[in-house]
């Protein structure tokens, strides 16, 4: 009987710590970190009124954190597109479907880690519910960055292979100075309201000032005071002449628009680049210089006349892959003159 009982005891005693190791098991559950973490820097159009699903507008928009750990997956509400660069890799392409999905290619090695998850495009968003890490991991902010907001067309929201919003001088060129970036930008629209290619002719200077792009019907405006760019990159025009808008249409729209511009970002730079095509150029130099005589010393009209040949276009209007290195290599260094002038 003794010998029974010590059995029944040291069975028992085993069972007891078969569940208790089992519920040590559980606490190697992953860690979630939730949309409105303060550690998760959102840059772009991000509707946050909702704090379990931030709702990203207008393509290029993407977080950026740091983390610990070996991995990191993301939860979206509905399939998208996403680009991807965990610890500076080149930007990558990724399809995921709603739910939890790895942003890692393989086990990192532990320790600290950066991370940037967006929009791949103009017609991909976010319906973003959080990230997951390995268990005992954390996030911490990242540094914060200058912000240059682009404003274009096709040429600008991407002009990449399947028009991938990172191989683009707009994304490369911000990324190569450190700085954030935005996209607000939109195929075949015009600055105008009434121009442009598309069959709805609103134009950016409605679109612009609105939280969400030409694929959604509501005129939600879009709180400016949200971020302030360093820099507000300006390549419109090409799409006006769509519909023949006359040259002082053009001149008195663009005019409107960099006021408008000016009064919601009173520090920033405002460049204004010619449209790589020519079109409206010396309408829109004129219009500049107007401006700056009129006593806006922190606009720029940027000529870029001699930047680009017939070569450089795959259709004489948007850039190829050589066209946007070029303009890369032209650009980057005028961004710099400004973001390092008082």
């Amino acid at each position: 009987m003794i010998k029974l009982a010590a059995a029944l005891i040291l069975v028992a005693g085993q069972i007891l710590l078969g569940c208790v190791g089992t519920q040590a098991d559980t606490s190697a559950v992953p860690v979630s970190i939730q949309p409105n973490n303060p550690a998760l820097v959102y840059i772009g159009r991000w509707d946050t009124s909702d704090p379990i699903s931030y709702h990203s507008y207008w393509g290029g928009a993407y977080l950026r954190t740091n983390f610990t750990g070996t991995s990191v997956s993301i939860e979206t509400k509905t399939p998208t597109r996403l680009v991807v660069s965990v610890d500076g890799e080149f930007p990558r392409e990724l399809d995921i479907v709603a739910g939890v999905a790895p942003l890692t290619l393989k086990p990192l090695k532990a320790g600290n880690h950066s991370l940037l998850v967006g929009s791949d495009g103009q017609n991909y968003e976010v319906l973003f519910g959080g990230l997951v890490l390995d268990s005992g991991a954390t996030v911490s902010a990242p540094p914060i960055k200058p912000i240059i907001e682009y404003i274009g067309d096709s040429i600008t929201a991407g002009d990449g292979p399947e028009d991938q919003t990172t191989v683009n001088y707009a994304w490369n060129t911000a990324e190569a100075l450190d700085c954030d970036h935005t996209q607000i930008a939109f195929s075949d629209r015009a600055l105008t309201t009434g121009y442009g290619c598309a069959s709805d002719k609103t134009g950016l200077d409605q679109q612009y000032f609105r939280m969400m792009d030409f694929n959604h019907s509501e005129t939600t405006p879009w709180n400016m005071s949200t971020y302030t760019p360093a820099i507000v990159v300006v390549n419109l025009g090409q799409n006006d002449q769509c519909g023949s808008e006359p040259p002082a249409v053009l001149g008195a729209s663009l005019q409107s628009f960099l006021l408008k511009i000016r009064a919601d970002y009173p520090n920033a730079k405002i460049v204004v680049l010619r449209p790589f095509s020519g079109a409206f150029g010396s309408v829109e130099q004129d219009t500049v210089r107007q401006l700056m005589f009129d006593g806006d010393q922190r606009m720029l009209f940027v000529d870029t006349s001699t930047w680009l040949t017939l070569a450089d276009f795959r259709d004489g209007i948007h850039p190829n892959g050589l066209g946007n290195l070029k303009i890369f290599s032209r650009l980057a260094p005028i961004l710099r003159a400004l973001l390092s002038s008082p």
